[in-house]
């Protein structure tokens, strides 16, 4: 059956090249096509990883609106609860929903580093040391903090050019070239007083010696700098009690021990983001992720990448138009040989698998060369687009390989299939009598 239908094949050449050439052009056009859509969405999948973790869901009060915007459907929730406080037995309870790996409080203030005789100001944010790696966080030098660090720092990537000598005016600051400080060798403070270094420093505030652990990479919280949320939680409520006590003030905002600004929630799997999003907010939280941003950002190119497919599988369409053209003249130039084949005693599935195999040769052919063009043509977009700086990159996985090989045979065989249907209603003495 093989040998015979890639005889037959072979006797038409250029009939049988040309509509092979159609196959490869819309096989092609669609793996293409479609590459473009997947290239797009990992384009976007890649830049939103740089800002942090797919799989870490930020949790936050109804109240605290400092790090946090969503639409009136988003804050909504079945049973429209409002928590008011994220607490250490919240925190626990984050930890017993399904597909949650680890979850830790987050406390943030502004704060100094003091480096010698250099300053800097930033926005200090408290972790739980051994939730610090699983959160995603990874240290370009040294370490990030673990369990057993109390008095340890972690620095954002930008935050160790932004020291600055405060004896300086701010002149004199914005001319003069950041100072080179080793945060692993230089000695290493902190202090809640604004005005350290000045003649205006408050000598009652003590700085508190601390040590660094390790320099994050990447561009996700380059301007924080991040140590155990105890310590931080012992320096906040030891600053609110001297300024209540400096200033006589009994209507000071107190800081509660144990009451924390947001959370954090790390999640076994991307695909399981949404889920657990959707059960905190139940729990009257709100909860948002760099996925709903991902989301988002494919959304914006959905009807894009729906164009682009469309017109690949027009492209194969015509394609498959021309094998039935090609199928159907080879029963009217072929049909004293399928009388012959009927006289002599072929069944009717013979014949029938003889043309669609004839098709599903042609399907397959065009599929596999259409491939090969299309990872080259792939090639020259991923240049293009690269040197265009555009989001437009082409990427082929092997599923989308295999797929297309298997769609172009089966378009092949669906071709073929009236023409085969055709062959076998033919009459045997009349189709013998045919010249």
């Amino acid at each position: 059956m093989v040998k015979m239908a890639l005889r037959n094949l072979w006797k038409r050449k250029l009939r049988t090249f040309l509509t092979i050439l159609g196959v490869i052009i819309g096989t092609a056009s669609i793996v293409v096509m479609v590459s473009i859509g997947i290239g797009m969405n990992e384009s976007f999948q890649k830049q939103v990883e740089e800002w942090g973790s797919l799989q870490v869901i930020n949790v936050y009060t109804v109240g605290n609106d400092r790090y946090y915007y969503d639409d009136s459907e988003n804050t909504s929730n079945k049973n429209d609860k409002k928590a008011e406080e994220i607490t250490v037995s919240t925190i626990e309870d984050f930890k017993k929903i399904p597909h949650v790996e680890a979850a830790t409080p987050i406390m943030s203030d502004s704060i100094s580093i003091i480096a010698g005789k250099y300053l800097t100001d930033v926005s200090i944010r408290g972790i739980d040391p051994a939730s610090m790696e699983a959160m995603g966080y990874k240290a370009e030098e040294g370490r990030v903090l673990q369990e057993g660090d109390s008095k340890t720092l972690v620095f954002g990537s930008n935050t160790i050019n932004d020291f600055y000598n405060p004896k300086l005016s701010w002149q004199m600051r914005y001319n003069s070239p950041p100072p080179e400080i080793d945060v692993f060798n230089d000695k290493l403070m902190l202090t809640t007083d604004w005005n350290y270094g000045t003649n205006y420093a408050d000598k009652a505030i003590k700085p508190i010696k601390v040590e660094a652990a390790g320099i994050l990479s990447g561009d996700s919280d380059s301007y924080s700098v991040f140590m155990p949320i105890k310590e931080l939680e012992k320096i906040k409520i030891a600053q609110a009690e001297y300024e209540a006590k400096k200033y006589k003030d009994r209507n000071a905002k107190k800081i509660k021990k144990g009451v924390y600004d947001t959370a954090m929630v790390k999640v076994d799997n991307m695909d399981n983001v949404k889920e657990v999003q959707e059960t905190i907010k139940d729990l009257g939280f709100r909860a948002t992720s760099l996925t709903d941003q991902l989301e988002t950002m494919k959304e914006t190119t959905k009807m894009l990448r729906m164009m682009l497919g469309a017109i690949g599988a027009i492209s194969l369409i015509v394609a498959a138009i021309g094998i039935t053209n090609t199928m159907v003249m080879a029963i009217y130039e072929r049909t004293r040989e399928i009388g012959v084949m009927k006289v002599i005693g072929a069944s009717l599935s013979d014949i029938k698998k003889l043309f669609l195999t004839e098709a599903a040769f042609i399907g397959f052919a065009g599929g596999l060369a259409g491939i090969l063009v299309s990872l080259g043509a792939s090639k020259i977009v991923n240049i293009f687009a690269i040197r265009t700086n555009s989001n437009m990159l082409s990427s082929i996985p092997l599923w989308l390989c295999g797929a297309s090989l298997a769609f172009a045979t089966l378009i092949g065989i669906l071709a073929g299939y009236l023409p085969a249907k055709r062959a076998m209603k033919l009459s045997a003495l009349s189709a013998i009598k045919t010249e």
